[in-house]
């Protein structure tokens, strides 16, 4: 039996600390402090810093075909509290991160702070064409709907648009079930760089069938391995493509 995600995540963090509006997480194995937002449990730490370390978790984007190398420019879509970035920023040329949530934006500019000439942080959501949705602020899972609600309005772009002729080697996505449509938005983007891409499939929305036959009708070259079974929705957690 795997150890839990508490008893992994303690191996690799050295402490947690509240500094003003935010937790203060210190790792083993990283110099830098990553900021989590006080207004969410300081116990979501530990799910990501599992899945971000353990190379054995489902949810691991660096499988050895799709490792982030040095020079990668890495395009990471539903960056949240940008635990991934953070461990290869000093590997990559430059990473463009994308998150809708106000709470999870502002930690990402206190983490990156002194790295903003190698980031680039977007406070959006990501679709198939631009558009306005509903934001769930309240949610950790980052919730967007059409419902207006007590929920903040956030504007809806398409990566290509994001992107434009920038150059991207790596993109990475967990965006809770709007991976289809995102990628849909992506064309352009994947057909010109061809970059590696890790995946997540395993939310409700998610038909993993879909996306591998829509990146492959991108770039037909596209090698993938599809692996994990995620246990309330019986789908693979994650597929990774490289060419």
């Amino acid at each position: 039996m795997k150890p839990k995600v508490d008893a992994i995540a303690k191996t690799f963090i050295r402490s947690i600390e509240t500094v003003d509006d935010y937790n203060k997480v210190t790792f083993h194995n990283l110099e830098r402090p990553l900021y989590w937002p006080k207004k969410f449990s300081a116990s979501g730490v530990y799910q990501v810093t599992a899945e971000t370390f353990d190379t054995n978790d489902w949810h691991y984007y660096q499988y050895e075909k799709t490792k982030i190398e040095k020079g990668d420019v890495l395009l990471d879509i539903g960056t949240a509290e940008g635990l991934l970035p953070l461990v290869v920023v000093d590997r990559c040329a430059h990473i463009y991160m994308i998150e809708p949530s106000q709470y999870f934006y502002t930690s990402l500019i206190k983490t990156f702070e002194n790295y903003q000439e190698k980031t680039t942080i977007f406070n959006v959501a990501v679709g198939v064409k631009k558009d306005k949705v509903f934001f769930n602020e309240d949610s950790l899972d980052g919730q967007i709907s059409s419902d207006s609600g007590s929920n903040r309005s956030i504007d809806v772009e398409t990566i290509d648009n994001l992107i434009g002729e920038k150059n991207i080697t790596y993109l990475k996505a967990d965006i809770e079930g709007f991976e289809y449509e995102m990628l849909q938005g992506a064309r352009e983007t994947i057909t010109r760089n061809r970059p590696k891409i890790a995946i997540t499939t395993y939310h409700k929305q998610n038909d993993p069938t879909e996306i591998i036959s829509l990146i492959k009708s991108f770039v037909p070259e596209y090698n993938y391995f599809v692996k994990g079974i995620h246990g309330e929705e019986p789908k693979p957690v994650m597929i990774h493509f490289w060419i």
